[in-house]
């Protein structure tokens, strides 16, 4: 059960306002399947629908039902189970496996980290004691691989118009793609760049592939995936448009080793109305058409302070932003989000501290119908 504050934002007294898979063109929405031509295809009213052959009532299992063919994401879970993992981006201060400790302690599921500071360009390497500690908190702990998206540094920017500037940012991707490799860690997230109002959207797009296809050729062999994230059209910023993601993606040699982020705050900041059923429904089926669910392989959950197209990049807690709590309920209980890291990086309780991030995933926990 959530917590007391938990509790109150549920009873609605919050300010509420690629893993290759086989691809379908049909689409499901909330009124039932649409055929190739959007026509409502016909129900049978004498019978329920089948699951393995068997009628099914619930509404998780004609979810199913109706989404065994879809293309949910690109998730790289080793065997699907069809549950939310809800985590929050721990602190790394001290040596990077305290994360998977703090982790551990609010009883988080996916887990998001620093895995080098932040701030600096240069960065002393992982030590091997700290590895070896990863490791071996990693197995105790029971985190999969799949489910542990690190951040990369707010430093970088791969479609900057200045090569030099181009040039740090890919030593920075290497270096952080090796110590991924050297976790055991299989994506990264980074934030695409921005073009500084200095050249096209077009060339800095084209940079940005081109700093990816670099780093993935300074780390050949290897299998991490650079995660590309939404962002909120603040500023040149790339990505607030899902296309510009997708073109990013085209652009990108090595399919196998880049994939999608969706940023809950960013995607309402951008103009998608997450606190109505009609917006999120908008998000989702523009995020099929424009970039595809094969690439999905993370979300980050944030309430948002700032209402739809307001185009600011502004956390908040989960049901006390513009968001609010329904808008989350139908993100947990989309199957789209199943089997991927969902990550808080809200901002952090001045008065519980880490503990703060334990109510907002049991409030996550408790949306998600039985």
């Amino acid at each position: 059960m959530p917590g007391k504050s938990a509790a109150k934002r549920v009873s609605g007294e919050s300010k509420s306002v690629p893993k290759k898979v086989s691809k379908t063109t049909v689409k499901v929405k909330k009124s039932g399947i649409v055929d190739k031509e959007n026509k409502p295809a016909k129900k049978d009213k004498s019978s329920k629908p089948l699951l393995n052959n068997n009628p099914v009532s619930s509404n998780r299992d004609i979810i199913k039902t109706q989404t065994m063919t879809k293309v949910l994401n690109g998730s790289l879970a080793p065997k699907r189970t069809g549950k939310i993992y809800v985590g929050y981006h721990a602190s790394s201060a001290g040596g990077v496996h305290n994360a998977i400790l703090q982790s551990r302690e609010v009883g988080a599921e996916a887990m998001a980290l620093f895995l080098r500071p932040q701030r600096t360009w240069s960065a002393p390497p992982l030590k091997p004691e700290v590895v070896d500690q990863w490791h071996s908190l990693l197995t105790s702990h029971g985190l999969s691989p799949h489910l542990i998206l690190p951040h990369g540094s707010y430093l970088l920017n791969l479609g900057s118009p200045e090569a030099s500037q181009r040039d740090k940012s890919v030593e920075v991707l290497v270096d952080e793609l090796q110590r991924c490799q050297d976790l055991g860690i299989l994506l990264f997230n980074i934030h695409p760049g921005s073009s500084c109002g200095k050249i096209s959207r077009e060339e800095c797009i084209k940079n940005i592939a081109q700093g990816i296809n670099i780093a993935h050729s300074r780390t050949s062999g290897g299998r991490v995936k650079v995660v590309l994230e939404n962002m909120s059209c603040q500023g040149h910023t790339i990505g607030g448009d899902l296309r510009e993601l997708r073109q990013i993606i085209d652009l990108v040699e090595d399919k196998a080793r880049v994939g999608v982020c969706l940023d809950t705050c960013h995607a309402m900041a951008a103009g998608y109305d997450l606190s109505s059923e009609v917006g999120f429904d908008k998000l989702l089926e523009d995020f099929e058409s424009m970039v595809g669910w094969e690439w999905l392989v993370g979300c980050h959950l944030n309430d948002s302070k700032g209402p739809a197209g307001c185009h600011r990049d502004r956390h908040e807690k989960i049901g006390q932003g513009c968001i609010g709590v329904e808008g989350f309920r139908r993100i947990v209980n989309s199957p789209h989000f199943t089997d991927i890291p969902l990550i808080l990086e809200t901002p952090l309780d001045e008065e519980l501290g880490n503990k703060g991030y334990l109510e907002e995933i049991e409030l996550l926990q408790s949306l998600i119908d039985s």
